[in-house]
């Protein structure tokens, strides 16, 4: 794919002054669907904002509608429209409804405008790549523009916390799928699409030993935090920043009082790599771990969440016939890698030609400074909107 078929500039022009036109329109969506507040731990309130955008689509557009249910975190919606090509696969484009931050987070970090920027929580990842692909949808519609490829979106609603309940629809999809969209924000203030992405693996190491009085009956105690911090240092030994490995214990739990040799005691862990060879020896290694102390027993929960997402030439390619696209838009994009996982993970790891950050360009993601640009956001919903047509 080094290249797309050819786009009309006045066709692409149009796109992109109907968009510059509803900036308005955009910005009053984004700060509603920002105002539903959605934290992928309330099913009702992902919920809710899933209905939202089932609602906003069902306007725009004469799409074959499916909730998928869930019954654990927020339900996924489905939506398809048929292309002009009955014989070319679908175009699949992610999105998610789920966000991180709790109810009522709203209350200090509302949603405002500064700057060209627009602050909220969720706001870039990824309520603003929502109204993205809404409005992409909504420019094709005005200029009468129709897609050649079936349109398939997929917005699930549980991506923040790893995705296990979306992750069988997803690959289901992708596999009918030629092409892949993400609708996750691109990288830093310009905005890099990313064509690579590290593995995840998580994992919760457990220890338990012997409870005794520290002062009466130390010697007959067997002590888990005392194993576990062995462990610890052993792992994290593990990490090879030159191979892009990094094994990071993040959260430690363990003891009851300060003169009580504690029973129990665990440690969970982050592991991340760039090649899936590097994934797996870890995990084998992790599960692996023997106890120094024979009194002491261990035990491993967790495994890798998401592959690798490696830059093919099929990934290449699509971001060099994107790029292209992009330029009689403004936009000059680049290309970039990233340690932080996305649903595109899964996509890409089946081998479908997947392109992700083409959501909005901004900073702060899952902090109370994240933000999204608004001079670039129409001309990346006009991109969108070419790539709807021209994939």
């Amino acid at each position: 794919m080094s290249s797309l078929p050819h786009l009309d500039p006045a066709a692409a022009a149009s796109l992109a002054a109907w968009l510059r036109g509803q900036e308005s329109a955009m910005l009053a969506c984004l700060e509603d669907w920002v105002g539903c507040e959605s934290p992928s731990l309330d099913k009702a309130a992902v919920d809710r904002m899933s209905e939202r955008v089932a609602q906003a689509f069902a306007a725009a557009g004469d799409f074959q509608m499916r909730r998928l249910s869930a019954s654990e975190c927020g339900d996924g919606l489905d939506l398809f429209a048929p292309g002009a090509d009955l014989s070319l696969p679908e175009l699949l484009i992610l999105g998610h409804c789920d966000t991180v931050y709790p109810i009522g987070t709203l209350a200090h970090q509302p949603f405002r405008v500064s700057d060209s920027l627009a602050w909220g929580p969720g706001v870039m990842d990824m309520k603003a790549g929502l109204v993205s692909a809404l409005f992409a949808w909504r420019a094709l519609a005005a200029s009468g523009l129709r897609p050649r490829r079936g349109i398939r979106f997929l917005f699930t609603g549980d991506e923040e916390i790893g995705s296990r309940a979306s992750r069988g629809w997803i690959e289901d999809r992708a596999r009918r799928a030629g092409v892949v969209l993400v609708l996750e924000p691109g990288l830093g203030l310009e905005g890099h699409l990313k064509t690579a992405r590290k593995g995840i693996a998580s994992y919760t190491l457990r220890a338990r030993g012997r409870a005794a009085h520290a002062g009466v009956d130390f010697e007959s105690g067997a002590s888990a935090i005392v194993e576990l911090a062995r462990r610890i240092v052993e792992i994290a030994a593990w990490s090879d920043p030159a191979r892009g490995v990094s094994l990071n214990p993040g959260v430690i739990r363990g003891g009851t009082r300060s003169n009580v040799v504690a029973a129990e005691a665990e440690v969970e862990c982050d592991l991340r790599a760039w090649q899936p060879a590097d994934l797996e020896s870890l995990d084998r290694r992790l599960r692996g771990l023997v106890s120094g102390d024979p009194r002491v027993s261990l035990e491993i929960t967790g495994g890798i969440n998401r592959p690798p997402m490696p830059r093919t030439s099929a990934i290449a390619s699509l971001f060099a016939a994107t790029r292209a696209l992009a330029l009689p838009l403004g936009l000059a994009l680049e290309e970039s890698a990233t340690g932080g996982g996305s649903d595109g993970n899964f996509t890409a790891a089946l081998g479908v030609p997947t392109l992700d950050g083409l959501g909005v360009a901004g900073a702060g993601a899952h902090s109370p400074q994240e933000h999204c640009r608004l001079d670039t956001w129409p001309p990346r919903t006009a991109l969108l909107a070419c790539l709807l047509l021209m994939l």
